[in-house]
């Protein structure tokens, strides 16, 4: 038993001591299909890609993972606009007024401004600014939907959700719910870390 120890012993310090190799860097993992859901506006891809199961021969889960998966902006317009105008009509008429969506335009293809804007899902900031109260303040400024300097974005306070559901129905910031309380807990903050509210 003694000799096993002793052995046993003397193979750990060997291999523990020993200088003979150099250390090496591993090889980077291969890269797969993207999975990360793209969040910069809250509800696009939920709301609007395929939520009513209209795309022949695609679930809206595949609807949703496809656009989730395709990483190069450029594509975005000619693979999901389509799509997304044929939602934004079906969502304007929730409050049975077609047309006052925001940026409805009946002389043109009436949803195609807010599709191009939405299908290009990216939060902008104007970082000039040091006012964050307006949800895609930026984006409602470049198509003259609603004249601000707000730095845009969204902020733990914002119920990103119902704004953009309210916006989609009735064209306003408000009015439209999904019944879901924000920030029952009063932990979300501008100021103290981790700024967002304990989950629900």
């Amino acid at each position: 038993m003694k000799n096993t120890r002793t052995t046993l012993l003397g193979v750990l310090v060997l291999a523990a001591c020993s200088s003979s190799t150099t250390p090496t860097t591993p090889a980077a993992p291969t890269l797969g299909t993207r999975i990360a859901d793209r969040m910069g506006r809250a509800a696009v891809n939920t709301a609007l890609t395929n939520p009513f199961d209209t795309v022949t021969g695609s679930s809206p889960n595949a609807v949703k993972d496809a656009y989730n998966s395709v990483a190069d902006p450029t594509m975005w317009s000619s693979m999901f606009k389509a799509n997304i105008k044929s939602n934004l009509a079906i969502l304007d008429g929730l409050d049975a007024t077609c047309g006052n969506q925001l940026i409805a335009d009946a002389t043109s293809p009436r949803y195609d401004t807010l599709a191009g804007v939405l299908v290009d899902d990216q939060l902008y900031l104007n970082t000039a600014s040091g006012t964050c109260q307006v949800y895609l303040g930026v984006e409602a400024n470049a198509v003259n939907a609603i004249h601000n300097s707000d730095c845009g974005g969204r902020t733990p306070l914002e119920n990103t959700i119902d704004e953009t559901y309210s916006l989609l129905a009735i064209g306003m910031a408000s009015g439209v719910t999904n019944g879901i309380i924000s920030d029952t807990d009063h932990t979300a903050s501008l100021s103290d870390f981790p700024f967002l509210q304990s989950p629900n």
